[in-house]
């Protein structure tokens, strides 16, 4: 018998072999991807997480470039320094200005944009 070779999957085909799942079936999806039932049914349980994954990876994507620009500020420390349990160094993650996160999540178009008014 032939060595099988292992793939990986990316999140979203994982998803859309899921959404094919449940419309028409584990066996069905499997045939449709080339992947085996085992893998469908493996992955509709880890729907949530990958899900989650996808909304992870995008939020630190965001934070990461607007930290690039310099348009990001640190979130305050919450962190008491007499818990003696607190062994290891976790960061918070970084918070936008009000005014990009307006910017960010405004609908206006491109065309609508007339340009950054100084404020000072």
């Amino acid at each position: 018998m032939a060595p099988c070779r292992r793939r990986t999957f990316d999140a979203e085909f994982k998803l859309k072999t899921i959404s094919h799942a449940v419309e028409h079936g584990n066996r069905a999806a499997a045939r449709e991807f080339n992947v085996n039932e085992s893998m469908v049914r493996k992955w509709r349980k880890q729907q949530d997480d990958l899900r989650q994954w996808i909304v992870n990876a995008w939020a630190s994507t965001v934070v990461r470039a607007f930290g690039k620009a310099g348009i990001v500020t640190e979130m305050p420390d919450n962190t008491s320094d007499t818990d003696p349990d607190d062994d290891f160094d976790e960061t918070e993650p970084a918070m936008l200005d009000t005014v990009f996160a307006q910017l960010f999540n405004s609908d206006t178009e491109e065309e609508e944009f007339e340009g950054f008014l100084d404020e000072e």
